[in-house]
């Protein structure tokens, strides 16, 4: 094994003016990178690695369904290199009623400060979000590498 990437999700609700949204991220992603990655001496290793296009799902509930939601994603790292670039995206819109989602629908990087993924109205239940980590080479020292993505919503 070369390396193991490793990347967890944590959600935040967070309350405005006294309406509750209640959301729930399931999935995580691990990703062991070895030495038979490299299909020739004298190569790196792939540009990029892809999750499942379902890796995590989402579920998003609010009270109130006529307002107008924000979806943050941000990373905390626990161990990580500074090559490393992690990106997120929504593949579908999940299942839901007669409500609006838009926005994620290409890969965006994960940094450490909240950045718009994509807004919706009502509930929205398993929305499907893939992954995408670039920038892994063999000169990146061997070890395990891995972040917390968080998920915060705005009502």
């Amino acid at each position: 094994m070369k390396r193991l990437i490793f990347i967890a999700f944590l959600a935040i609700g967070n309350m405005l003016f006294s309406q509750n949204i209640n959301i729930s991220v399931t999935g995580n992603w691990t990703r062991t990178i070895a030495a038979s990655d490299i299909s020739e001496a004298g190569n790196d290793y792939p540009a990029a690695y892809v999750s499942n296009l379902n890796q995590t799902l989402m579920t998003i509930s609010p009270n109130n369904n006529n307002k107008l939601i924000n979806v943050l994603v941000s990373r905390d790292n626990i161990a990580w290199h500074n090559n490393l670039n992690l990106k997120v995206k929504r593949t579908a819109n999940g299942t839901n009623g007669n409500t609006n989602i838009s926005g994620g629908l290409i890969f965006q990087t994960i940094t450490s400060v909240d950045a718009n993924f994509f807004t919706c109205t009502g509930t929205h239940n398993f929305v499907p979000l893939q992954y995408e980590i670039s920038g892994i080479s063999v000169v990146l020292p061997v070890q395990n590498y891995s972040t917390t993505i968080t998920y915060t919503v705005i009502h």
